[in-house]
């Protein structure tokens, strides 16, 4: 099994003068998606703009994606989700880009017909669930009013949408159909997605991968997130799916990483460089099993990987923060039929 590494980015150490004390700067280490061959393949950039993305989500005959984006290109710059907007690839191999909303939105997720969309709009300091099309575009509300604090992260099948909501500071799951009726709130948890077939959903509760089942309304930890106190580590998945067969379920972890780090230190007698490995947390993207089964990590290196999304086949697209760039990415999974 052979390992890789995609875009290296050159190491920039920071340079520091000092006459007679000592002055240690430490260099910034490549930038480096890493991944095992046997698991993926064909790994490639799609976008290349360098402004801030999240939210990608792949239509469903796999020709085009919506996404969020904001003109901001710092990556570790803190920024909301109002300062967010909803783009359109026409070509999700291309990355000339289309605007389809131009308000503070976010979270866009396709209909079937691969033209309509929801979205969240931030409108009058709340937020609410608007229905578009990406062919005639307009507006049409699905809540006039938010149904609690900060709405977000819909999912939609057929005319029925989960997403997630705040109630007394913690997140919530609600459900409801498309024109804003029967809104029953289901319990805590964030991030829902519907199962492509059955009548259950997969979301996030207390940083752990669980399923609903709405036929009994039992819930089920698929993924237990681990917790290490003595390092003082906690993981949290996020954005789960199902493929679009059911049988796997891709997601987002914190994941622990071992890189190396060279401090400089200097005075006028000498310049010493010392590398030591230093232990961080980035995320990255997983694979299991729809049972829980056969946890895979995909991706690793000192590079955040997230927003992960099913293309058609085996393919998925994900964003990552290569080279001081946030951009959407794909890549082929070796390991599944």
């Amino acid at each position: 099994m052979a390992k890789v590494n995609v875009i290296k980015m050159f190491p920039v150490v920071a340079f520091c003068a000092a006459l007679l004390a000592g002055c240690a700067t430490t260099a910034r280490t490549a930038d480096i998606i890493s991944y095992d061959s046997s698991s993926l393949s064909n790994v490639t950039r799609v976008t290349d703009n360098h402004f801030r993305k999240d939210s990608v989500r792949v239509s469903p005959d796999g020709s085009k994606i919506l996404y969020c984006e904001a003109n901001v290109t710092n990556v570790d710059a803190s920024v909301s989700f109002d300062q967010f907007s909803v783009m359109l690839l026409r070509d999700a191999s291309l990355s000339s880009k289309t605007p389809v909303v131009t308000d503070p939105s976010f979270g866009p997720v396709w209909y079937d017909d691969n033209a309509g969309f929801i979205y969240v709009v931030y409108e009058g300091g709340s937020s609410k669930l608007v229905k578009s099309n990406i062919t005639g575009g307009g507006k049409t509300y699905v809540t006039r009013n938010s149904i609690g604090d900060n709405d977000s992260r819909p999912s939609i099948k057929g005319r029925d949408i989960l997403c997630e909501t705040g109630i007394n500071g913690v997140r919530h799951l609600v459900r409801l159909k498309d024109d804003g009726s029967e809104v029953t709130i289901l319990g805590e948890g964030n991030s829902p997605s519907w199962h492509p077939t059955e009548n259950k959903f997969v979301f996030i509760k207390d940083g752990s991968v669980c399923e609903m089942n709405l036929e009994n309304n039992q819930m089920t930890q698929i993924y237990s997130a681990a917790t290490d106190k003595n390092r003082n580590i906690i993981e949290s998945c996020s954005q789960p799916s199902y493929s679009r067969d059911g049988k796997y379920i891709l997601f987002a972890k914190g994941a622990n990483t071992f890189i190396t780090a060279t401090t400089k230190t200097s005075n006028l007698l000498q310049t010493m460089f010392t590398k030591s490995r230093v232990e961080t947390q980035r995320q990255h993207l997983f694979l299991m099993n729809e049972n829980g089964t056969g946890l895979t990590q995909l991706t690793s290196g000192n590079v955040d990987v997230f927003s992960p999304s099913w293309g058609v086949g085996n393919e998925i697209f994900f964003i990552a923060n290569v080279q001081n760039a946030t951009e959407i990415w794909k890549a082929q999974l070796s390991m599944i039929n």
